[in-house]
């Protein structure tokens, strides 16, 4: 399961990354327009979107997001918790809301109840190229059937690649959608872990997956050779 946190405190964000992270995939974003570029270029089973951001209402941006992504269900979380907060958001599209500060094993909860009542997402769980799947519910990367083993990171990558499968990706789209939107633009983290990626799913089978774009990005493509 993967889930975007859309919140401006930094404490927050540390407080969820620890409680979400061992059991779910967890990216995250500070303000209503980095939220909305990783909301609408990855698939999402679940937001937690805070009631205060720096340049847009909670309410009015769970509104924006419920019109094009239906399917995917929205927690408010907020300090603010009067009864007509909740309506209000609620009435947004929210599926729910929990106040700020929260418990860790409500949160939780929550989340497993939300997804229950939304049912299995839509979209199809299972990415792949060629002989190679990815199963992104379980975090589960296969060739042949053989199960690869990929930290973190590099299942991420391997994710924004195969969802953009046939794009060419630009490398800040990725340093973007893959890590920190304030990660420093002149890192190698980006060709560190594609070569990690192509080593683990590329070389020991002696097949090509991902093409370098010289001076542009990256591609994943079935026809790769």
């Amino acid at each position: 399961m993967k889930i975007l946190v859309i919140d401006q405190d930094p404490r927050t964000r540390r407080r969820l990354k620890r409680v979400l992270e061992n059991d779910y995939i967890v990216d995250f974003a500070q303000t209503a327009s980095e939220g909305e570029l990783l909301a609408y270029s990855n698939a999402y089973d679940l937001i937690l979107l805070d009631l205060y951001l720096p340049d847009v209402n909670g309410d009015d941006f769970c509104a924006v997001l419920k019109s094009r992504l239906k399917d995917v269900p929205i927690i408010m979380i907020s300090t603010k918790t009067t009864i007509a907060d909740k309506e209000n958001a609620l009435n947004k599209g929210a599926d729910d809301f929990i106040e700020k500060p929260f418990n860790s094993r409500e949160l939780r909860a929550r989340i497993k109840a939300v997804s229950r009542r939304r049912g299995k997402p839509t979209r199809n769980p299972i990415l792949s190229v060629r002989n190679l799947k990815y199963n992104v519910d379980k975090r589960l990367v296969t060739y042949k059937g053989k199960r690869l083993k990929l930290r973190r990171k590099e299942l991420q990558l391997l994710e924004f690649l195969l969802i953009n499968k046939g794009i060419v990706v630009t490398r800040s789209e990725i340093l973007e959608n893959v890590w920190d939107m304030n990660i420093n633009p002149f890192t190698n983290t980006v060709e560190v872990h594609i070569k990690r990626l192509r080593d683990k799913i590329e070389k020991p089978f002696n097949e090509k997956y991902i093409e370098t774009i010289h001076g542009i990005g990256y591609i994943i493509d079935d026809e790769v050779e």
